[in-house]
């Protein structure tokens, strides 16, 4: 939902709760919220730029569903998909989303067994980088941890020269 500013609110919990029981999956705004602790108790995934205890303008109102909007210099469209944490939110276009989960799912399950070694072993974690995606050499220490748990160029997009994107 763009705003009219970033430290405007484009609303509360009121509002909040109804977009869930409407089957809203959640909100992201460059503007900011109000209400933030009944929104996370009603489980609404909200993104904001910031938090207000001030009411927004009238001009805040979601005027249009499954439109084209642009975000903080972000264009969003309908079937995209959002993936948002604490740490941030990102918009990954409809037609690149799957290649994007297989690199990204293929990372989590490298820093999976990263952080499992570096439990039973506690080190520097240097030894395992550079981490990038499509660029794990094979005789790299990395490369020879991860044939160990069965993950090679051959089934993993993660290796320098087996990178399909």
């Amino acid at each position: 939902m763009a705003s009219v500013g970033p430290n405007e609110s484009v609303g509360g919990d009121i509002k909040f709760l109804r977009l869930k029981q409407l089957g809203c999956g959640g909100l992201v705004t460059d503007g900011a919220v109000r209400d933030t602790d009944e929104i996370i108790d009603y489980g609404f995934p909200c993104f904001s730029n910031g938090t207000t205890a001030r009411q927004g303008p009238a001009a805040m109102q979601p005027w249009e569903c499954n439109g084209v909007i642009n975000i903080s210099g972000v264009t969003v469209r309908p079937g995209d998909a959002i993936v948002g944490d604490q740490d941030g939110v990102v918009v990954v276009p409809a037609k690149v989303a799957s290649m994007v989960f297989d690199i990204a799912h293929g990372r989590e399950v490298i820093e999976g067994i990263v952080k499992e070694e570096l439990t039973k072993n506690p080190g520097p974690p240097g030894i395992y980088y550079p981490f990038m995606s499509g660029k794990i050499k094979v005789d790299s220490p990395l490369g020879k941890l991860l044939a160990t748990k069965g993950i090679t160029p051959e089934n993993s997009n993660q290796f320098e020269g087996s990178a399909n994107w």
